[in-house]
């Protein structure tokens, strides 16, 4: 009897570490689901959505311009931010009288575009200094929130408050890209 209940534990903690090894791994190649918590997003996504985040097309892939993703900030630990990519490696990024701007190349042309004029009026981070025009490295990425009045992200850059500065990120700090709000199911739909 007491071999029995020792065999049956044995097959549960087998069970349990094939189950867990199983999410681990579809987490960390296939998709996630997340939530969304705050209102950066607004009105994109809305505060207690829930996002399907696939991870393999990042990982693997490129992230592409203006696609919404889900990434961690430097020193900030594990937390998900949701943002949108709006620099890739090469673009070039600079403040000038409190407005942040991002120009890149598309179809030859060259695009100026200026991330938060709002913001330059209202910055709830503190300073807004200007800074020179710098080119995003092989690896640098510059993700905003839609609701640029109210969103901390790479914005927050090279001013004075270096204190929670977020600036370029990584592509190794992009945990994936969002596709769907799955939740609530009144408001399933893809996100753009």
């Amino acid at each position: 009897r007491k071999k029995k209940f020792w065999k049956e534990v044995k097959e549960w903690i087998v069970a349990l570490a094939v189950a867990l090894l199983v999410v681990l791994v579809i987490q960390s190649f296939l998709f996630r689901i997340i939530r969304v918590d705050g209102h950066s997003m607004d009105t994109t996504l809305a505060d207690g959505e829930r996002l399907f985040v696939t991870v393999a097309d990042v990982k693997f892939g490129d992230v592409e311009r203006n696609s919404v993703v889900i990434c961690h900030y430097p020193n900030r630990g594990w937390t998900y931010f949701v943002k949108r990519c709006v620099g890739l490696p090469g673009d070039t990024v600079y403040r000038e009288n409190g407005v942040t701007h991002v120009v890149y190349e598309e179809n030859g042309e060259t695009v100026d575009e200026a991330l938060d004029e709002r913001y330059a009026l209202y910055n709830p981070f503190g300073s807004i200094d200007d800074y020179e025009p710098y080119v995003l490295g092989e690896d640098e990425y510059f993700v905003v929130g839609d609701n640029r009045y109210n969103s901390h992200d790479s914005r927050d850059w090279k001013d004075s408050n270096s204190e929670g500065d977020v600036g370029p990120i990584s592509k190794k700090m992009i945990v994936g890209r969002v596709r769907n709000v799955i939740w609530p199911l009144g408001n399933i739909r893809t996100v753009e």
